[in-house]
């Protein structure tokens, strides 16, 4: 979502590199708040989203209703009010739903490059430590590559590669299929 705001403010832009432009801005507080009222935020994991819900119709009325309640609101904060949703949606997910306590959390993805949204996230889940997955482990690029590597192991081993818990499933299952040549 932070993405289709910065193209839709800056078009030259895929995204906002490293959080510049959400770290030169103030999070429009009423906007986010608004926001956050969303069922989607409030709903009980496992759950995902992305662009179905995040649409450029979405972006466009966060966009507008910054620019309501701040006369000139500059794109700065505009994206920053973007920025400031992900890390409280993150946030209010942590202390909702996850059900012992958590000492530590590591970002992957696009957003552990966001140095706005990494210090957003540091801040709202505070005392919690928030690292880079990169610093723990290994390039977080490859993380895909690694899961299914994992899986595969499991399926050879005939060891059950989901979890219920996190996915709805019924029980342990061995995922996979060996299809010979």
């Amino acid at each position: 979502m932070i993405d289709g705001v910065v193209r839709t403010l800056r078009p030259e832009l895929p995204f906002d590199r490293d959080g510049v432009i959400a770290s030169a801005g103030n999070p429009v507080e009423e906007v986010v708040e608004e926001l956050m009222a969303h069922p989607y935020f409030s709903a009980e994991p496992p759950k995902s989203t992305g662009r179905e819900l995040f649409t450029p119709e979405y972006v466009a009325a966060l966009v507008a209703r910054c620019r309501e309640l701040r006369d000139d609101c500059p794109d700065q904060d505009i994206v920053a009010t973007a920025t400031s949703l992900t890390s409280r949606s993150i946030a209010e997910a942590y202390r909702r739903f996850m059900p012992e306590p958590v000492e530590e959390v590591l970002v992957s993805g696009g957003g552990s490059k966001n140095l706005a949204l990494m210090d957003m996230l540091s801040s709202a889940i505070a005392p919690i430590t928030v690292r880079r997955f990169d610093e723990v482990y290994f390039d977080g690029e490859a993380k895909e590559a690694v899961a299914f590597a994992l899986l595969a192991k499991l399926f050879i081993d005939g060891q059950p590669g989901n979890v219920p818990t996190a996915t709805g499933s019924g029980g342990y299952r061995v995922l996979g299929k060996l299809t010979p040549r």
